[in-house]
C-alpha cells in the first residue's frame, strides 16, 4: 500500500517551523524596513553573506536612510562600496535612492522593477520580506531546493518552471495561513544552510519527504550542471607615478573603464607634461577575474621629481593611501604592489 504524500502546506509549515529555530542573526532581519531589505538584497546579488555583512553595517550606519543615501555625491557612495565589486549595483543604488528619496518605497511589483538595478527576485525580496505581500522570489539558492525537489532538467522552460514553483509556494503559504516573509526567508535560508551545493544536510531538510532528488538518491545531479562560457584573456598597462613623500596618483576615474565605472584606478596612459621629470623604478603585473575576464595588468612605477609641473587638481590627486576613495580591488592590489619597491 503507497504512503499518502505529506501536503506541501504541512512541508510549508515545517519550513517555517525550522526558520524559527535556525534562521542566522543577519543585521538586515533584526530590522527588516523596505530601506535596509532593499539594501541589502542589492548587496547581495553576487556576492554571499559573510562578505555583506560588514559593508551593510558601514553603509547603514553612513546612510541611514534613503534620504540620507539620496543626498550623498557618488563618490562617497561608492567609497563605502570599494572591494564589494560589480559597481553598477552601487550606482544604480545611488540613483534609485534619488527616485525613492522623492516617491516613497512602492507597493507594487510593476513599481519596484521600473527602479534601476531593481529585476523580480529583488522586488518580490523587498515586497515579500519588508511588507509581507505574497510575491514570489528566486534566487541561486532556491533554485537549487527547487531544482532538487522536483529533479528539474535544465531544460528551455527551466526558469519559468521555478518561478512557478515559488509562485504556488506563496500562494499555498497565504492559503495554510502562513507569512509571506517568514516562508520566503526560509527557503532561502534552506538553501543556504541545508541545501548546499555539495554536501547537503538532507536529514536535517524539512521538504525532505517530498524531496524527487532525494528519493531517487540523485540529490548531486541537481541543478545539473551548465556548460560555463571560457574566460576571455586581456590586457592592459597602467601608469603609477609616486611623489618623493611615497604618495600615489590617482586621478579622478576615466569612463571607458566596463567594469569599474566610478572607481578610482591608475591611468592608462601617460602623463606627457611629467616625461621629463620622470624616473622609471620598475614594473609588475597582477591578475584580476572579473565575470568570465581574466585581466593582466601590468603596472608602469614611476617616480616623479618635486620639480614637476602640478595644477591644483593634480596635487590633490596623489593620496597616501585608498580609505576614503571608491576603488576597484585591481587598484587595491596596485596599490599595495607599489609598497614592494
Amino acid at each position: 500500500m503507497n504512503s499518502v504524500p505529506v501536503p506541501f502546506s504541512d512541508l510549508l509549515g515545517a519550513l517555517s517551523d525550522w526558520f524559527g529555530a535556525s534562521a542566522r542573526a543577519l543585521p538586515w532581519r533584526s530590522d527588516p524596513s523596505p530601506y535596509r531589505v532593499w539594501i541589502s538584497e542589492i548587496m547581495l546579488q553576487q556576492t554571499v553573506v559573510a562578505a555583506v555583512i560588514p559593508y551593510f553595517n558601514r553603509f547603514v550606519e553612513t546612510f541611514p536612510d534613503v534620504g540620507t543615501l539620496a543626498a550623498a555625491d557618488t563618490e562617497s557612495v561608492l567609497a563605502l562600496w570599494s572591494g564589494l565589486g560589480y559597481y553598477s549595483r552601487a550606482r544604480n543604488l545611488h540613483r534609485a535612492a534619488k527616485i525613492l528619496s522623492a516617491g516613497g518605497f512602492p507597493r507594487t511589483r510593476r513599481e519596484w522593477e521600473a527602479l534601476p538595478g531593481v529585476g523580480p527576485y529583488t522586488a518580490g525580496a523587498v515586497l515579500s520580506v519588508a511588507f509581507n505581500q505574497p510575491e514570489a522570489i528566486l534566487d541561486g539558492n532556491i533554485e537549487r531546493v527547487w531544482s532538487r525537489f522536483r529533479c528539474l532538467p535544465r531544460s528551455g522552460a527551466y526558469k519559468e518552471r521555478l518561478w512557478r514553483l515559488s509562485r504556488f509556494a506563496v500562494s499555498e503559504t497565504v492559503r495554510a495561513g502562513l507569512r509571506p516573509s517568514t516562508v520566503n526567508q526560509a527557503l532561502m535560508e534552506l538553501g543556504a544552510l541545508v541545501c548546499r551545493p555539495s554536501s547537503p544536510d538532507c536529514g536535517g531538510c524539512p521538504l525532505a519527504p517530498r524531496c524527487k532528488a532525494l528519493l531517487r538518491r540523485a540529490v548531486a545531479r541537481y541543478p545539473e550542471k551548465r556548460q560555463r562560457a571560457a574566460f576571455k584573456n586581456l590586457t592592459e598597462t597602467v601608469y603609477v607615478y609616486r611623489r618623493s613623500d611615497g604618495r600615489l596618483w590617482l586621478p579622478p576615474p576615466e569612463n571607458d573603464r566596463r567594469w569599474r565605472q566610478g572607481t578610482r584606478d591608475f591611468p592608462l596612459s601617460e602623463n606627457p607634461r611629467w616625461r621629463p621629470f620622470v624616473r622609471l623604478i620598475g614594473e609588475f603585473e597582477t591578475v584580476h577575474v572579473v565575470t568570465n575576464h581574466k585581466i593582466l595588468r601590468t603596472a608602469k612605477l614611476y617616480d616623479l621629481s618635486d620639480e614637476a609641473p602640478l595644477t591644483a587638481d593634480e596635487e590633490t590627486a596623489f593620496v597616501a593611501d585608498l580609505s576614503a576613495l571608491p576603488h576597484n580591488a585591481a587598484c587595491a592590489k596596485t596599490f599595495r604592489e607599489c609598497a614592494e619597491f
